[in-house]
């Protein structure tokens, strides 16, 4: 029976990774389960970066870049009133549970969007972020490439994405932190939606080099994600 589970969880995993790969954009039903499930596991990792965030910018305009259902734009739109979140996503049923969650938080907005194609004007933002959408891009090279010319000289962008690495790495810390349970629930989940530190290493480090980021990029592990800070270099 384990071994019968075991195979069953591994071939799930294999269907979801390629699933991915077809559909940039996640479909209606998907982004309904998705609020439902895997977007309030998410809730607590993703608090980190919105303090980590309002920490480093209080004001201007901000870009959440397959935003999904909107928690995490929400949280630091109420962090941070004076800076304007604007959440972007590929999926309308997405966008519209955002715009419901978002319901009296002012300073944050929601709009369908294409990640390699951003309605915004050259050197016209001051922070860019994205969580769990870089393993769904197509075009990661255009992404990267539309993020440097939409932020402004000398600011940032934070990519994070999941890696099953992280929370393997520092699993005494992750255990205190989430529990065992949450834990592993979190490693499947980076191991179903996101790329080894291998992949990040060749794959992603590939198409950043690449970019227009080529010379001024970092990658590091924290908590259950690969961060990959983006710098606009000051002309």
């Amino acid at each position: 029976m384990p071994e019968l589970i075991f195979w069953g969880i591994m071939s799930l995993t294999r269907f979801i990774r390629d699933a991915q790969s077809k559909f940039e954009a996640i479909p209606g039903p998907a982004a309904i389960f998705y609020d439902a499930v895997p977007a309030r596991i998410l809730q607590k990792p993703e608090r980190k970066i919105a303090d980590d965030i309002v920490q480093q910018i209080g004001s201007g305009t901000m870009v959440d870049l397959g935003c999904g259902t909107g928690y995490l734009s929400i949280a630091i739109a109420k962090r941070a009133p004076n800076l304007q979140v604007h959440g972007i996503d590929l999926s309308r049923q997405m966008v519209k549970l955002a715009r419901r969650h978002a319901a009296g938080v002012k300073n944050v907005q929601f709009e369908l969007g294409d990640a390699a194609d951003l309605a915004f004007e050259d050197n016209s933002v001051d922070f860019i972020v994205s969580t769990g959408s870089l393993h769904h891009w197509r075009r990661p090279g255009k992404v990267f490439d539309e993020c440097y010319r939409i932020l402004k000289n000398g600011q940032e962008g934070w990519i994070y994405d999941p890696c099953p690495d992280a929370l393997k790495k520092e699993a005494d810390t992750a255990k205190k932190e989430y529990g065992w349970l949450r834990r592993l629930i979190l490693i499947k989940i980076t191991e179903m939606h996101g790329f080894s530190r291998q992949e990040y290493d060749s794959k992603i480090k590939g198409v950043l080099q690449q970019s227009r980021f080529k010379d001024s990029f970092q990658m590091e592990l924290t908590d259950m994600w690969m961060k990959t800070i983006l710098k606009k270099s000051r002309s």
